[in-house]
């Protein structure tokens, strides 16, 4: 064999490897679940959560309303809607949409957010106030942000290589990755074992995020901690079920 014939060889199977791992890549399947929502130390009720996907288009949506004693103090409910795009190779944030709902004088307001991705203008547009941020590599809303790192973390794409984005309405900002699989577990209510878990830890200039994902279960994401460090308030989201598949 020639050293010619040797390295077509081998550049033959560096391609099939290569091929072979987009072939495989792991997307994130259908599933509905919920959480134990704790806000600024108070017990809300829960968030529920379903991620569904035509093809390449996903939506996830999360509902969440006070119930129990925390209803009788806290009225606001809310409805967080992410579009995203999910191929083999990438995830990518398409809009976010919120609608806040409150009690005035016995009526309901309601509050739109709208965010979204324009790729004409290369900017992601604040639709309610005519606010404009530029189009970031990896950027996601707060809810959409643990999935996307299940997402990446299934697919071996290491944080620390990647530029992450925190986008909200008030502002966009950088990532910076803290901790990345730190092995931990997780106690649920709903069972009497412990749940393998790694941790994440992610901060940006107003926000620091705490992440556990669940590597025997996808490496979904079992716990999230969202702390707001300039107004000192954190929500803490705690898995209530196994999430069913779709």
């Amino acid at each position: 064999m020639t050293c010619s014939s040797f390295k077509k060889i081998v550049w033959i199977g560096l391609i099939l490897a290569f091929c072979s791992t987009r072939a495989f890549a792991t997307t994130l399947p259908n599933f509905k679940t919920s959480y134990d929502v704790n806000a600024f130390g108070v017990e809300l009720g829960k968030a529920s959560h379903q991620f569904q996907c035509q093809q390449e288009d996903c939506t996830l949506i999360s509902r969440a309303k006070p119930s129990g004693l925390a209803a009788m103090f806290f009225s606001d409910s809310s409805i967080e809607t992410s579009q995203l795009k999910q191929t083999k190779d990438n995830l990518v944030w398409l809009s976010y949409h919120k609608i806040g709902i409150s009690k005035k004088d016995g009526k309901k307001i309601k509050k739109h957010t709208s965010l979204k991705r324009d790729e004409e203008s290369k900017q992601i547009l604040f639709i309610e106030k005519n606010r404009t941020w530029p189009i970031q590599d990896n950027t996601f809303d707060i809810m959409s942000l643990a999935y996307a790192i299940q997402y990446f973390t299934l697919n071996n794409r290491p944080l620390n290589t990647l530029e992450l984005h925190i986008q909200d309405s008030n502002f966009q900002e950088k990532l910076r990755v803290k901790t990345i699989e730190q092995s931990d577990s997780l106690k649920f209510k709903f069972s009497n074992k412990h749940f393998k878990a790694v941790k994440y830890v992610l901060e940006s200039q107003q926000f620091k995020i705490e992440l556990w994902l669940l590597p025997n279960h996808q490496y979904f994401p079992g716990k999230i901690r969202l702390i707001n460090k300039k107004e000192d308030k954190t929500i803490t989201l705690n898995l209530a079920e196994l999430p069913k598949l779709l």
